[in-house]
């Protein structure tokens, strides 16, 4: 996997926008579907891996501000 490709699973590991929160964004998901439909197996479990790092970051961050706000 790329740098970019794997930077924007990281970073980007869900939709902001809409309903269901955790849903995985439009982009993410049109690659993940054309990573299946190419066979790049390899890809499909390193783009999962990195959607499961970056909600783990997210979280991660948000526990860490709110800890800060807190403690002021």
């Amino acid at each position: 996997m790329t740098s970019s490709e794997a930077l924007t699973f990281f970073f980007i590991p869900f939709a902001f926008f809409g309903i269901d929160k955790f849903r995985k964004n439009d982009f993410n998901q049109s690659e993940m579907e054309r990573f299946k439909a190419y066979g790049f197996d390899l890809k499909v479990k390193q783009a999962n891996e990195l959607t499961i790092y970056g909600r783990i970051f997210y979280i991660a961050i948000t526990i860490i501000i709110i800890y800060l706000i807190q403690v002021k």
